[in-house]
């Protein structure tokens, strides 16, 4: 039970490196985290020893070089970035609007990529690498859709649903039935329910096995949204669907053996 509690503390630790604050101490790590100086001494230590965290002069701690390996390596699989920035180019040119590609990370939303739209009132959204509770997103909502109920009520229900704008969903059996009918449609809607006067509209990014991976959406303010809802809609599922058909042709040769038989035997 030790070691999974210590892996559970792994990742509040890391997401405390910030482009903002790129250096930490035992003591301020400790305290961010509500830990002992001595337990917070052990996980910067098992970090540094992976190769995660570096330790620099006075005992302060940064990231480390591990970090550019492991996105090399990422880099070696497909990359859902690459697939879906012409396609956020294209639609973002197309309705003058912002538009987003974002992923689920440890049940939070955290946005990849943005184009700006060009109107002269404009959304600017969230950049790139923010994180966004789930909940009150239309990416968000995409994303939480495909999950059990069981990870969503452990995950996320499992305490209040903050509130950001009075449009917010704060009731799990509320947000459970938008969810439910995400899965039906295969889109979903935010309707001010981040930023008030502010509308989204996001659909699913799959891979070649059909599995979510990403969500794409556009944010518009409310005024130009609401006559041309239907419009966005349907442009924005078109343009999931294409960076899916992306995604799934760009599957690396190496997964491509592994996964297939024939090629293997062949091979």
């Amino acid at each position: 039970m030790a070691s999974l509690q210590t892996i559970q503390k792994i990742g509040p630790v890391l997401d405390l490196f910030t482009v903002e604050r790129p250096e930490w101490g035992v003591s301020e790590v400790a305290t961010a985290i509500d830990v002992p100086r001595s337990s917070a001494h052990a996980l910067l230590s098992s970090l540094v020893e992976t190769g995660l965290l570096q330790c620099r002069t006075r005992g302060r701690y940064r990231i480390g070089w591990r970090i550019v390996q492991l996105n090399q390596t990422m880099k070696g699989t497909v990359d859902v970035r690459s697939c879906a920035g012409p396609v956020l180019q294209e639609l973002s040119h197309k309705y003058g609007e912002t538009t987003h590609l974002a992923v689920m990370e440890r049940y939070r939303v955290l946005y990849v990529d943005k184009v700006l739209g060009n109107h002269v009132i404009n959304v600017v959204g969230a950049r790139v690498g923010a994180h966004l509770e789930a909940h009150c997103s239309a990416v968000g909502k995409v994303l939480l859709a495909q999950c059990d109920p069981s990870e969503i009520e452990r995950n996320i229900t499992n305490k209040p649903l903050r509130r950001l704008t009075p449009a917010t969903i704060t009731s799990p059996a509320a947000l459970a039935q938008e969810l439910r009918s995400v899965v039906r449609c295969g889109y979903a809607f935010d309707a001010g329910e981040a930023v008030s006067e502010v509308h989204c509209v996001a659909a699913p990014v799959r891979d070649e096995m059909g599995v979510v991976v990403a969500a794409v959406s556009m944010s518009v303010p409310s005024n130009r949204f609401v006559p041309a809802q239907i419009e966005l809609k349907n442009a924005v599922v078109a343009a999931a669907g294409e960076i899916s058909r992306s995604v799934a042709a760009a599957v690396p040769i190496s997964r491509a053996h592994r996964d297939d038989p024939t090629i293997a035997a062949a091979s």
